[in-house]
């Protein structure tokens, strides 16, 4: 089997657009553990895309592209000459789920959620309205008018894109000023008409991976995980700690509430994210679904000895993944021995 793993942000389909350095990173470091956890497999080989400027040598097979027209032409290529295809990308601009309408459309087998299930969970007011329609705890949310600030009790509130991904554009509002500061922000990149707002809510933010085979049949949640996100009001992501230490009540809650949210969409595959916050009360509320690979990927292959892609392959093997540690582990959106030419991070 020939499988080919595209990543968005480094494969070449974003050289040149306005994207973040650290969200480059994060995509960039999800592309080199899967990539080497696909190689694993028996009987299994990849193929990937990455820009010139990315100085990585995984050892599998590589296609240099230098802008993205060619990365277009040779993504369309590819999805001829794999037998299976995994997209990772981010679901702003609908970006995830066009990508994954092309594999559809060349009738290869994805290893991503089907385009539906993405387009739910990719839309943040389509996904708190259903969540909410099934009973599901999660934000309430609502779409906004920026010129048009809510009374000074509704403080603090949390504004979000609609679509977007990685923090970007994502503010905790105090007061009016703040308001007018995010107001302006998403107005500079031509989002004010998709301004979303949420109620912030005190609570440890947690994260769960959850593999769903390809037959949709076995849903596995993977330990809770820490997440680590700045205090700047930006809640930029900065890695995370797996297991989190909690309490047998919330695992177990957070377990049920995973599950039975899984269970609500239909075409959730592959690998899917979970965003919660634990309350005080150790009572879980569904935040964000990230219908694809994300950061935590990184953490959690580190606990087993066996590659997490085969649980995505089939629902017939019913044996436990095999940890190979028993501390926790904890891991950064970055990864080693890898440069980006002419990026400068910074810091969150």
């Amino acid at each position: 089997m020939r499988v080919f793993v595209s990543e968005f942000l480094v494969g070449g389909a974003s050289s040149g657009s306005a994207v973040s350095t650290s969200m480059r990173y994060e995509g960039l470091a999800m592309l080199q553990a899967v990539t080497e956890d696909i190689a694993r497999l028996p009987g299994v080989s990849v193929v990937t895309t990455l820009e010139s400027e990315v100085l990585f040598s995984p050892n599998i097979e590589v296609i240099r592209v230098d802008n993205p027209f060619d990365e277009f032409d040779l993504f369309q290529r590819l999805l001829s000459e794999v037998d299976a295809v995994l997209v990772i990308a981010p679901e702003t601009d609908g970006v995830l789920a066009e990508r994954c309408r092309q594999v559809a459309a060349a009738n290869v087998t994805s290893w991503n959620c089907s385009v539906a299930a993405i387009e739910l969970c990719g839309d943040k007011l389509r996904l708190a309205h259903h969540l909410a329609a099934h009973g599901i705890p999660t934000l309430s949310t609502k779409l906004v008018d920026l010129d048009q600030p809510p009374d000074t009790q509704s403080f603090p509130v949390v504004l979000k894109p609609r679509d977007g991904a990685g923090s970007c554009l994502t503010f905790l509002v105090n007061n009016c000023q703040h308001w007018e500061h995010a107001s302006q922000s998403f107005r500079d990149a031509g989002a004010s008409s998709e301004c979303l707002s949420q109620p912030f809510i005190m609570g440890r933010p947690l994260s769960v991976g959850v593999n769903i085979s390809l037959d949709c049949q076995r849903i596995e949640c993977l330990p809770v995980g820490e997440q680590r996100l700045s205090t700047d009001g930006r809640f930029q992501y900065l890695g995370g700690a797996i297991p989190a230490n909690i309490s047998t009540k919330g695992q177990a809650a957070i377990h049920d509430l995973v599950v039975a949210t899984c269970r609500s969409i239909e075409g959730l595959a592959g690998y899917v994210g979970f965003d919660l916050l634990l309350t005080d009360d150790q009572s879980p509320v569904i935040v964000e679904i990230n219908p694809r690979l994300t950061t935590s990927y990184i953490g959690y292959r580190q606990l087993y000895a066996d590659a997490i892609p085969m649980r995505w392959l089939s629902s017939a093997d019913k044996r436990p993944l095999t940890v190979c540690r028993a501390e926790p582990v904890e891991f950064v959106p970055m990864p080693a021995d890898v440069v980006i030419q002419q990026a400068n991070p910074t810091s969150s």
